[in-house]
C-alpha cells in the first residue's frame, strides 16, 4: 500500500486542507504543493523556426517536418523534466503523470502528503473533506 496521498486543488489556497488535517490531528509539514507556475518554463514549448529552404539543402532539415512547410516552421514540443521529477516524488506512476501535468496546465494545484501506515486513512479523509479532486494513494 502506498503512503503518499495526492489530490488536485482548484486553486493554490489550501487553508481548508490545512484545517482538515489539523482537525484530524495531522501535521501540515508533510504536505507539498506543485503549482502551475513551479516549472522553469511552459509545459510545452512551441514553434521552432526552420531555415528558409526548409534546411534540406544544408543537411539540417528533416523530411516531413521542414520540407514543404509553407510557413518555414516546424512544431516541436519539449516537456519540462523538473515537473516530472517533482510529481514522481509523489510516487505517481509514469502512466498517470500526464493527467497531473494536464491539471497543472489548466491552472490547478497538485497536492501531496507523505503519510505513515497509521495516518494514511485520516490523510485521505482530510483531502476529501477539503474538497480536493482525484484523491489517490500511491
Amino acid at each position: 500500500m502506498g503512503l503518499v496521498v495526492t489530490g488536485i486543488s482548484q486553486t493554490s489556497d489550501i487553508a481548508a486542507l490545512e484545517a482538515a488535517l489539523g482537525a484530524a490531528g495531522l501535521p501540515t509539514d508533510h504536505l507539498q504543493l506543485v503549482e502551475p507556475g513551479d516549472d522553469d518554463g511552459p509545459l510545452a514549448h512551441g514553434i521552432v523556426a526552420a531555415p528558409s529552404g526548409g534546411g534540406l539543402e544544408t543537411g539540417t532539415g528533416v523530411p516531413g517536418l521542414t520540407s514543404g512547410n509553407t510557413r518555414g516552421t516546424a512544431r516541436t514540443f519539449f516537456r519540462d523534466e523538473s515537473l516530472n521529477d517533482r510529481l514522481s516524488d509523489f510516487e505517481i506512476p509514469d502512466d498517470e503523470i500526464d493527467n497531473y501535468l494536464e491539471a497543472l496546465g489548466a491552472g490547478r494545484t497538485v497536492v501531496g502528503y507523505f503519510a505513515k501506515d497509521d495516518t494514511i486513512d485520516r490523510v485521505e479523509a482530510a483531502f476529501r473533506a477539503a474538497g480536493l479532486a482525484k484523491v489517490k494513494r500511491f
